[in-house]
């Protein structure tokens, strides 16, 4: 599948995976400041942002978009970050294509499984309730941003999900479209959750994990099974942060990948 993407700066290649509902331009700040020492790719994964969409939505599937596109741009060895189904994607890839990575960094998610249940969504953004409501909403209904917005509004009381709405709906001839292909979403959530297997192939490459200290996605038992399957991995912890450390934390995130990479 050809990607969408967006390239900044010159030198060796970082190439960057966004996470579930996420596309290019989130990571356009943290882009510009690697592109000070390196070329840096950000494509929107499929599904999302201005990529095709696409019934099959796996971490295979991906991985193997990811190839596509270095293959495409001649790139022999990358630094590959992810963020959340980013970061299972880089895992994917670097199990598939070891030889093509040069270093990891990994942004709040393990390769292991999560198991969605009353605790984690306590403090998790529960993604099969909100696509089933998302399935519900006809775009059709609406004839400007403003109205979309009240109703949005009057349903839902988390402004952080309003934005995240609103952020994947474009218009297109007057009309309000999904960005997101919302139903391989929902048909495939199982698979975003799934354990990433990590065999022999990858315990040699320098991985690094960064974790919100506030993140539902940040479990203790997870660092002995990171730590196992990839020996030479680093876990930073940025207290304060949640989910979204990119974001929330842009100067404290950026620090660590600096320090990671050497820049």
């Amino acid at each position: 599948m050809k990607l969408f993407y967006r390239e900044y700066g010159e030198g060796k290649p970082i190439i960057i995976a966004h996470g579930l509902f996420g596309m290019s331009d989130n990571w356009i700040p943290i882009a510009k400041k690697l592109a000070e020492k390196y070329k840096v790719y950000v494509p929107d994964m499929r599904n999302h942002g201005n990529s095709p969409h696409s019934d099959i939505h796996t971490y295979q599937a991906m991985s193997r978009d990811l190839f596509e596109f270095i293959e495409d741009k001649n790139i022999e060895k990358a630094i590959f970050a992810g963020h959340s189904m980013g970061g299972k994607t880089v895992l994917q890839f670097a199990e598939n294509f070891p030889e093509r990575v040069k270093k990891m960094i990994i942004t709040d998610i393990s390769p292991a499984k999560y198991i969605p249940d009353k605790e984690f969504f306590k403090r998790a953004l529960n993604h099969k309730l909100l696509l089933e409501n998302l399935q519900k909403l006809n775009l059709k209904n609406f004839t400007n941003r403003k109205n979309l917005t009240f109703f949005l509004e009057s349903e839902i009381k988390n402004s952080f999900l309003i934005q995240l709405i609103l952020k994947n709906i474009k218009t297109e001839n007057g009309k309000f479209h999904w960005k997101i292909n919302i139903n391989a979403f929902y048909e495939n959530l199982s698979e975003m959750r799934r354990e990433i297997k990590l065999s022999e192939k990858v315990k040699n490459i320098e991985t690094l994990f960064i974790f919100g200290g506030n993140s539902p996605y940040f479990r203790k038992e997870d660092e002995k099974y990171i730590k196992t399957h990839l020996p030479k991995s680093e876990i930073r912890i940025i207290p304060g942060a949640r989910h979204l450390i990119h974001i929330e934390k842009e100067n404290e995130f950026i620090s660590e990948i600096k320090a990671f990479i050497k820049m």
